[in-house]
């Protein structure tokens, strides 16, 4: 266009038919990624396709499976490589080596430490300030249960303090003060971005399922004479086993979280429900699963992501489905 304006300038002396109106400017955008267990996988299947398509993000907000895996962004890790990273923890005892258990278990079942560990083998001892792209990491206070933003200091201590569920890992002692997991107060963290960065514009993506939608894909298969027997023997070998302690702890926080992300969700421009209901929180060895489900999610949002970017406001009816908001007595 720009090529033909200038021909037609040249061929018309005097008559410009360039326009005095200067290029709009691109909203800047800032990307929230909410909690969710193994199923917050899917964030790296949305990074992914935000990447091919050249969608640049500002800022960076994350909470719980969130916080990790858009720290590890925000760090200079691009979506291929923390694909990879998913899929060297498949195996049972790669996961298990992360589990450090705490007896008697006073305040959690984990300690936490292992995880640290393991985030410092990927991040060092990177600070905020040395991030590629800016970044907070959401936790809660464990004394006021008050949304705290982590945005200085050592960002694997503050992914650490994300992570920490209620009643499973011990609470995380950072810079004198504990945290537990971000996702009980703030699963979908929206607001931080236009309140804190003051991006024009937010693209959440969510993978909570909304209230009442799960199911035990696992169980389903199982027969019905030996479904019984089978979960009973498992409950004694493993404590996150459907039915267990660990596993109704986080179901517990789990369906709080689900009920608090409706909210935040309208706060977003851009919605990406990267949803799956047929595998279970722990299912990490299913990294493939999740990564596909987000990328799916991303494709079909970025008709509303390239008009947002191109108008400042999304396209209608791009077919994104909002969580089913949830009355909470």
């Amino acid at each position: 266009m720009a090529a033909f304006l200038h021909i037609l300038d040249a061929l018309l002396p005097g008559k410009s038919v360039r326009s005095d109106q200067p290029e709009k400017k691109r909203p800047t955008i800032g990307l929230a990624l909410s909690s969710g267990g193994a199923k917050g996988l899917a964030h790296i299947g949305v990074i992914q396709v935000l990447e091919e398509n050249g969608i640049e993000v500002e800022a960076i907000a994350g909470t719980s499976m969130g916080a990790y895996v858009g720290g590890l962004w925000a760090s200079g890790l691009h979506g291929k490589e923390l694909e990879g990273l998913a899929a060297a923890m498949t195996s049972g005892r790669e996961r298990w080596s992360l589990v450090d258990p705490v007896l008697p278990p006073r305040r959690g079942f984990i300690r936490g430490k292992k995880i640290l560990a393991r985030l410092r083998e990927t991040l060092g001892d990177k600070q905020f300030s040395e991030l590629e792209k800016p970044f907070v990491a959401i936790a809660t206070e464990f004394e006021t249960l008050e949304r705290a933003v982590l945005e200085s200091g050592e960002v694997a201590t503050a992914i650490q303090a994300s992570l920490a569920v209620p009643g499973v890992v011990v609470p995380v002692m950072r810079e004198g003060i504990e945290y537990i997991d971000g996702g009980v107060c703030d699963p979908l963290p929206v607001r931080i971005l236009k309140e804190k960065f003051e991006v024009d514009a937010v693209i959440a993506v969510n993978v909570l399922p909304p209230i009442g939608s799960l199911r035990n894909h696992k169980n389903k298969e199982i027969p019905r004479r030996w479904k019984r027997s089978m979960q009973a023997v498992n409950r004694h070998i493993n404590y996150f086993a459907p039915g267990n302690l660990l596993d109704i702890l986080r179901g517990a926080a789990m369906g709080s979280q689900m009920r608090l992300v409706s909210r935040s969700a309208r706060s977003a421009d851009v919605l990406i429900s990267a949803i799956s209901v047929e595998t279970g929180w722990h299912d990490y060895h299913r990294f493939d699963h999740y990564i596909e489900v987000g990328r799916k999610a991303a494709e079909d949002a970025l008709p509303k992501i390239l008009a947002l970017l191109n108008t400042g406001d999304p396209a209608p009816d791009s077919g994104d489905t909002k969580p089913e908001l949830a009355n909470c007595a």
